[in-house]
């Protein structure tokens, strides 16, 4: 009916309310409209609410890209001269290393560090302030980045980044990885953490880090439903996790097993024949002991 006010619900309840709608799709367009003209605050912890109508949404897996009030933000090739792409390519690279570095309470020195190794004293300070502006004019929002203490930190009430949402993910136990979670898990991991900027190293640790806890969040997510005889999630899961990384041994061992209990022996065979192909190839070895051991298990059966 299009009701603009609740008086008898506390803000905190109303968007509570609204997080729910949003996850299960009810009136979302009403919802989203109703948090924009009230200004409601996310409720804690609910970056995994996609749907959440965030001042900023930003990318970071696969290919990076910023939306701002539900709008892309161009920052290439809305402008054809060099000059504004060179001018907007230290703010981007600021952002992407705060968020590298954890996002909060990062402090100044080591973004100086990682940007602009070969800057000392006043000027490396100085860069930096500059670049923090040119990143807040650019992005729309003052608050969004909050400088305390020497440090930065991105605003979680304003930014919504595709890592925090990963990561509330992982945090969850393997017996609550329903279908539609992971479903959603996947669909935020659409790569490696800034998979097109494999030049910079203080990248690095977060890309393995995430990769690794993905990887892990699909293998308990297969050995959860192995557990529970829903043979095609598991293989569902273990496929998915290769497709990400095709080096992950232990997905095509635990892939094997499943198709070894369910009597399909040629399936398993092609999944050691595809184990060993990748791993001589880009590797130059061969597959493990335990990848040969299931191999004989399945020949044996």
């Amino acid at each position: 009916h299009g009701y603009a006010s609740m008086p008898t619900l506390r803000p905190c309840a109303i968007a509570m309310l609204c997080k729910k709608a949003l996850e299960n799709g009810i009136e979302v367009e009403y919802v989203r409209h109703y948090i924009k003209k009230h200004g409601l605050q996310p409720p804690t912890s609910s970056v995994e609410c996609q749907n959440w109508p965030w001042p900023i949404k930003i990318y970071t897996l696969g290919h990076f890209r910023i939306v701002k009030a539900g709008e892309p933000l161009n920052f290439e090739g809305q402008d054809p001269s060099k000059n504004q792409s060179k001018a907007q390519g230290k703010p981007l690279l600021l952002l992407k290393a705060l968020i590298a570095l954890g996002a909060r309470d990062v402090n100044e020195t080591q973004i100086i560090d990682a940007l602009w190794p070969d800057a000392e004293g006043d000027a490396g300070h100085q860069v930096f302030r500059v670049t923090l502006h040119r990143l807040r004019h650019m992005l729309g929002h003052e608050k969004a980045i909050i400088m305390r203490d020497n440090s930065l930190t991105l605003d979680t009430s304003c930014c919504w980044v595709d890592v925090w949402a990963l990561e509330q993910f992982f945090s969850q136990p393997p017996a609550t990885h329903t279908a539609s979670l992971v479903g959603k898990a996947l669909e935020i991991y659409q790569g490696h953490f800034l998979g097109d900027d494999n030049d910079y190293a203080w990248a690095l640790a977060l890309r393995e880090r995430l990769r690794s806890k993905f990887l892990r969040y699909l293998e308990q997510t297969g050995k959860h439903n192995e557990d529970t005889g829903q043979w095609e999630k598991a293989i569902d899961s273990y496929r998915k996790g290769l497709e990400i990384d095709p080096l992950a041994e232990i997905l095509y061992q635990r892939l094997m097993l499943c198709y070894q209990r369910q009597g399909r022996c040629s399936e398993a065979l092609s999944v050691y024949q595809r184990c060993h192909t990748v791993f001589s190839t880009v590797l130059g070895i061969t597959p493990s002991s335990h990848i040969e051991a299931a191999r004989r298990a399945v020949i044996s059966r």
